[in-house]
């Protein structure tokens, strides 16, 4: 079947060359086998990067314990103490609430742990909001009552109780959201943690895979192991964490075990780690774990500190009645102390029996989110600096971390405006290189802050009336040359392309053909009732002779006014067959146009009141077209109006390539504002999406916009304007990633504004993406110029270059906007649709123009990038 869109089927087969040589090349090589012996487990890499990068993570307790929901955890136990725990008072409550232990054993609570109300989508969307970026569940407690669907014991959440696979269910909803999926076991304390009197229940044998004593201590051992295992094979966590006490567990079913856990995931390819405390097992096979503490000092070796949003006198990890719990600022100094000293934070959260997670618990976590969200790039990725912080002369806690050439010092204690602090452990010798900017995080302004270098340290000055932009802690990120201790990150290792090279010759590539003297689509003509405002971006594809175009019609409404033409918007579905005389379709997407009723991301805001640009891509993998497309929240009082841009992605009903007119139906949403967003992303949040294949996976341009506050302002001062950064995936399908949170978007190729890149190829293989710009930005007394730029890798762009048009079309528009397509016709011709404005008219039309490469120039170029 023909295909000549944006990417031919010939191309595609190119592109999908590497991947099927380095599948090729992956089943080719010999997979490590890993032997139950220490030595042979120690071969393992006992630290994956990931979870360096990640540095928080959540889990929660929840299981039978939650319904007496009294003192802690250790109910089970404690209960049985008429000795010892008595202490505590549980056994005697027990007691008196519920009867004596021959006739109320800790297993007749199984029934009334219901978990009525449980919801793993709802639990994993709290743990996003919260900045996690693994997390997960604890599998089992010392309880015997395992929280998955076991076939090694009755006693399970999935045949008794919720009558749900917990673990299952949440292993999904975590994964969807682009999480890590984190276990907890603390099972190796259940043999003899109750010490059964008889009579009691948990001298019954009955019970024995519940209680654990009654049964033969080899027997329980066998279990331990198996469920071990268990969890691996059907559940592929990325981290297992076992409690204290491994010491009881004999080391042959140990070794056995992590042979097993490593040994698949060799298998799947996948990095995974496992988490210990003391001296469970022996060094350089898993990270050392430290139970609500951390040293004081930087350690060598990465490490993981556990710590529960439950305080007080019990200290309780599961939920009880009145159980007092931390405040955001504590939560949050924990994770910046913790992350200073080569740490990650695992924090565990306690929700009811009937599965919810309180509220004041949420609360907390939303401004634990809300911190992370604003300053996500101090912790996030980094590593510990020379010293892991230090109390300034003034008084003020300040903790390091850095990432590549850039710094953060975070101020647990906010200094006040108009005040100068003196940070006497960064001093030119400390530092390695020159200051090249220092920014606080959260802030609307990118601009440097005053500051003075000296042999004692760095005296930082907080400008006056600088409102903090949070009271937890406030983030200062230092931009150092590049004589600092690390080279910065490449490209490859998710750095931002940062290029920008002139083309090394001054002949055009493209000579302008021309094209229709007049719009191919404006007011008036078949198909544009109900289009108030014409048209702007999206994107136009070629399949067997017929142009398929998916512009952004400005539909508004009648008697409104026309902004609200860029509110309620639609995506219009178009055909062609020479690109001039075009028939519409379908709609493909109607946004609502309901402005917003609060400032904030909130979901009582539609944040589908506005529709832009529509990206087809078709999957070969999948057989069908995905379409990718940016909704917004709208607020009329604020600018920019349009806010919180989310990137949609959406499947073809129909397979095959004649699905391209859909109906779609949307897959979930791919990028968003939230943790990773960069500062340039601004309120207007991930403003367009354009993928397109490259050797090793899939990269994006995506498009945000840092406000400005009217024309005069834009675009003389640095920072403010329109641009692109990229995001990289190793599938269409996702998770996306920016490439980069501490560096400038690709101002390579235009300092200030970029929009709605699309990418192809030309024949010889170079990349090419065709934009919306001009050479001194956007504005209606600006040049009028499609532009663009030309890459070897997809990553590295050269500067911006133009067509001009208007030499050969007569110029019936004022200003041009939005290149749709560079579709090639044969013969180095290529089609090239637009949108642009006349600002005599409230419609915006389309147009279309031919150009023709100059092979010559273009083999100049290829030889010279």
């Amino acid at each position: 079947m023909k295909f000549d869109s944006l990417f031919s089927s010939r191309r595609a087969l190119v592109f999908l060359l590497p991947a099927v040589f380095s599948c090729f090349t992956l089943f080719a090589q010999k997979k490590i086998v890993y032997q139950p012996d220490w030595t042979s487990l120690q071969q393992h890499a006992e630290i994956p990067e990931w979870i360096r990068d990640a540095k928080f993570g959540i889990y929660c307790h929840w299981g039978v314990y939650t319904v007496p929901a009294y003192n802690n955890e250790h109910y089970y136990s404690h209960m049985h103490a008429d000795s010892g725990y008595s202490k505590l008072g549980t056994y005697q409550r027990h007691v008196a609430l519920y009867g004596p232990l021959t006739k109320f054993g800790y297993h007749d609570f199984i029934p009334m742990f219901k978990g009525e109300r449980f919801n793993a989508d709802e639990w994993a969307d709290l743990f996003v909001k919260s900045g996690a970026r693994f997390a997960g569940p604890v599998g089992e407690h010392h309880d015997g009552f395992a929280m998955w669907d076991s076939q090694l014991t009755p006693f399970n959440a999935k045949q008794m109780g919720p009558h749900r696979d917990v673990v299952g269910e949440l292993e999904k909803a975590i994964r969807k959201r682009g999480m890590k999926f984190f276990v907890s076991l603390h099972h190796e304390l259940n043999y003899g943690y109750v010490k059964p009197k008889p009579g009691w229940a948990a001298a019954n044998p009955k019970y024995a895979k519940l209680y654990g004593t009654p049964m033969p201590h080899e027997a329980w051992l066998q279990m331990w192991q198996g469920k071990c295992e268990e969890v691996v094979d059907k559940y592929h966590p990325d981290i297992m964490y076992f409690d204290s006490w491994l010491e009881n567990i004999p080391a042959q079913y140990i070794k056995h075990y992590l042979a097993h856990y490593f040994n698949a995931a060799e298998q799947r390819g996948q990095e995974v780690t496992m988490t210990y405390k003391g001296e469970d097992i022996p060094d350089g096979i898993g990270m050392v774990d430290h139970e609500n503490t951390n040293p004081d000092h930087i350690v060598e070796k990465p490490w993981l500190c556990d710590y529960s949003i439950g305080t007080g006198f019990a200290l309780s990890w599961g939920y009880t009645e009145g159980m007092e719990i931390r405040t955001p600022k504590e939560i949050v100094h924990k994770i910046i102390e913790v992350v200073s000293k080569n740490g990650q934070l695992l924090l565990n959260l306690s929700p009811k029996s009937d599965g919810t997670i309180p509220e004041n618990q949420q609360e907390v976590m939303f401004r634990v989110g809300k911190w992370m969200w604003a300053n996500g790039a101090s912790i996030y990725g980094t590593r510990p600096f020379s010293v892991y912080g230090e109390t300034t002369p003034e008084g003020q806690r300040v903790h390091y971390t850095r990432k590549g050439d850039t710094l953060y010092a975070i101020f647990l204690d906010w200094p006040g405006d108009d005040k100068t602090v003196h940070l006497h452990a960064l001093t030119p010798k400390s530092l390695g290189g020159n200051i090249q900017s220092l920014q606080m995080l959260g802030l609307k302004s990118l601009e440097t802050l005053p500051y003075q270098m000296g042999e004692q340290g760095l005296a930082l000055t907080i400008p006056k009336k600088t409102r903090i932009p949070s009271d937890i802690a406030a983030v200062f990120r230092i931009i150092l040359g590049p004589s600092i201790g690390s080279a910065p990150a490449s490209a490859s290792q998710g750095g931002q392309a940062q290029a920008g090279a002139a083309l090394p010759t001054s002949a055009p590539l493209f000579e302008i053909l021309g094209g229709p003297d007049a719009p191919v689509i404006q007011e008036g003509m078949p198909g544009t009732t109900g289009i108030q405002g014409g048209f702007e971006g999206g994107a136009c594809v070629k399949i067997n002779g017929v142009y398929h175009m998916f512009p952004t019609e400005r539909a508004g409404e009648t008697g409104m006014p026309a902004y609200y033409d860029r509110v309620k918007t639609r995506i219009g579905h178009w055909t062609s067959t020479d690109a001039i005389h075009w028939t519409r379709r379908s709609t493909i997407y109607q946004a609502s146009g309901k402005y917003a009723v609060t400032e904030d991301d909130n979901p009582v805001n539609d944040r589908r009141a506005a529709i832009w640009s529509f990206m087809p891509i078709f999957s070969q993998a999948h057989n069908r077209w995905y379409g990718y497309y940016l909704t917004y929240t709208v607020d009329k009082n604020i600018a920019p109006n349009h806010s919180f841009g989310r990137i949609w992605r959406a499947e073809s009903v129909k397979d095959g390539m004649e699905g391209i007119g859909g109906p779609y139906k949307d897959s979930g949403i791919v990028m968003e504002p939230g943790l990773h967003s960069q500062l340039w992303e601004g309120r207007q949040g991930v403003a367009s999406f354009f993928p397109y294949p490259v050797d090793n996976g899939w990269l994006a341009f995506y498009g945000g916009a840092y406000p400005y506050a009217s024309w005069a302002d834009y675009p003389t001062k640095s920072g403010k304007g329109w641009f692109v950064g990229l995001a990289r995936s190793s599938s269409l399908e996702g998770p996306w990633t920016r490439l980069d949170t501490t560096v400038n978007p690709v101002t390579s190729i235009h300092p200030y504004f970029i929009e709605n890149p699309i990418v192809s190829k030309l024949p010889n293989g170079l990349y090419i993406a065709v934009f919306d710009g001009g050479p001194e930005g956007f504005g209606l007394h600006l040049p009028n110029m499609m532009a663009y730029t030309l890459s070897k890798d997809g990553l590295h762009w050269t500067a911006a270059q133009y067509f001009p048009i208007q030499t050969k079309v007569k110029k019936w528009w004022d200003i041009m906007r939005t290149p749709l397509c560079l579709i090639p016709e044969g013969d180095d011709r290529y089609t090239i649709v637009y949108a642009a404005i006349n600002n005599k008219e409230r419609f915006h039309p389309m147009g279309m123009v031919q150009v023709k490469l100059n092979r010559q120039v273009l083999d100049e170029i290829s030889s010279k990038l």
